[in-house]
């Protein structure tokens, strides 16, 4: 879990205009919502939350100036340029400490399959999942070490069992598979062939009827 300390200020003016001005000086606009605390329109120094989210997206702990308590907090949403990633705009939601959320947590891999060396491929297909847990037990990410992972190994949602947390995603979706390349040629290979017989065996029949047509036409005449 990453415990970090976010500093924030409040925000007194809105409105796109006031928006652009605050991020041309270095700040990021930010909502703080809660359903058992105040809702709060704040302002992030720019550098310094970039720098805390490279570090985890866990639990944070809000110190907004003027205020004496800190703010328990994780992050709802996040609003980034599409072109450079630069954070444009950030929801938090207020938590108790003893009680459960359900949040979106990403998945992390460790190491290098030893099917991939071999020649398979890899198919990443679920990149995060839905989990269930304490504030104190939200990790910044769920690793998977996939090092030992051969050639036509699956991992699915519930080959994943950590203590403290309940993944709510159905247990049998697959998160990754280790494939052999030639496999999947071939599997390709053999469709093309069965297409191409497909058409070949029509064309005779259309020709034939064709044919059948100008016969009957000539014994007419």
């Amino acid at each position: 879990m990453s415990d970090s300390k976010l500093k924030a200020q409040l925000r007194d003016k809105m409105g796109k205009s006031a928006t652009r001005k605050y991020r041309t000086e270095g700040w990021i606009p930010a909502e703080f919502y809660s359903s058992h605390q105040e809702n709060m329109h704040l302002l992030l120094n720019s550098s310094e939350f970039e720098n805390i989210l490279s570090h985890g997206h866990g639990l944070f702990s809000l110190k907004v100036e003027g205020k004496d308590e800190d703010f328990q907090c994780i992050i709802k949403e996040i609003q980034t340029e599409p072109v450079l990633g630069k954070v444009l705009h950030a929801d938090f939601q207020g938590v108790k400490l003893g009680e459960k959320l359900t949040l979106n947590i990403p998945i992390h891999l460790s190491g290098t399959a030893a099917g991939v060396k071999a020649g398979g491929i890899m198919e990443f297909l679920i990149r995060e999942v839905e989990v269930e847990c304490l504030p104190k037990d939200i990790p910044d990410s769920l690793n998977i070490d996939i090092t030992a992972l051969q050639i036509g190994d699956t991992v699915r949602i519930k080959d994943l069992v950590y203590g403290n947390i309940r993944i709510l995603d159905d247990p049998e979706e697959t998160i990754l598979l280790i494939e052999h390349p030639k496999i999947t040629q071939e599997l390709e290979a053999v469709e093309e062939a069965e297409e191409l017989e497909g058409e070949e065996a029509q064309e005779p029949e259309v020709i034939t009827a064709r044919r059948k047509d100008e016969d009957e036409e000539e014994d007419k005449e």
